[in-house]
């Protein structure tokens, strides 16, 4: 299933008029309204708090993994989503928090929907882990393109990096779709004006931290979308003719 990260953003924002349409956008706000999500914050998160976290929930013993510091994480079953997230800035928390709720609309809550539409409610069982496909099931899955088994853990690194190729697309992914639903290339291009165009990347950068309420650090990263839409938005010489001619016969009539 492809990943539309347009698409998984609209989803993501769906909520947004329940608290105002404005910007910045507080996710944390609107997503609850429109999707099964839950939020637990935590000062100094880190991959072992939410091991120990869903330990208690579940009476197992905790997964064993190298413990890291983290910024969020997301923990999706039967359907639902608990992210958690550092206390940390309000910037900070924000992105944090639209990347793992990307996570769990794109990568599995819509995945686990087409699988349902397309190989009926008994595929539930195996999606919530209760059982293993059968052979006929994985067939059906391959020629259906639908992801069979439970939600993937992807919380290995090492040294920050992911460890496989999927999990760095994953990534990619839901930072692709924590942009657009946080600061929409259309909206930060109509904040800058009509000489966006000729913008500089700094300006672009104070748009997006002072009115999206992104970090500087993550201003920094979205702002090539923003600069090379505005150049793709350039009007074109023979429109630039038109609107100077306009102007002079404004003028001399």
């Amino acid at each position: 299933m492809i990943f539309d990260a347009a698409d998984v953003a609209a989803r993501m924002t769906a909520g947004s008029d329940r608290v105002g349409s404005g910007f910045p956008r507080d996710l944390t706000e609107s997503a609850p309204f429109t999707l099964p999500v839950s939020i637990i914050v935590r000062p100094g998160l880190t991959t072992a708090t939410v091991a120990d976290t869903i330990a208690k929930s579940t009476g197992r013993s905790p997964k064993a993994i190298k413990d890291r510091p983290l910024r969020g994480c997301l923990v999706a079953h039967r359907g639902n989503g608990m992210i958690f997230l550092d206390a940390d800035g309000v910037a900070d928390m924000r992105f944090a928090f639209a990347h793992e709720l990307a996570h769990f609309v794109g990568h599995y809550l819509a995945r686990r929907e087409v699988a349902i539409a397309r190989m009926g409610e008994d595929i539930v069982e195996v999606l919530d882990g209760a059982r293993p496909p059968s052979a006929q099931e994985r067939l059906s899955g391959i020629l259906n393109g639908c992801s069979l088994g439970a939600f993937a853990d992807v919380m290995e690194r090492d040294e920050g990096v992911p460890l496989t190729a999927a999990a760095e697309q994953m990534e990619y992914e839901a930072d692709e779709a924590a942009f657009l639903a946080l600061a929409p290339v259309g909206a930060v291009l109509r904040r800058l004006g009509p000489e966006r165009a000729s913008v500089e990347r700094s300006a672009v950068e104070g748009c997006l931290v002072e009115q999206f309420g992104l970090s500087p650090a993550e201003a920094d990263r979205h702002a090539p979308r923003i600069v090379n839409a505005a150049r793709r938005h350039r009007p074109s010489l023979i429109e630039q003719l038109r609107v100077a001619a306009s102007r002079k016969t404004a003028r001399t009539d």
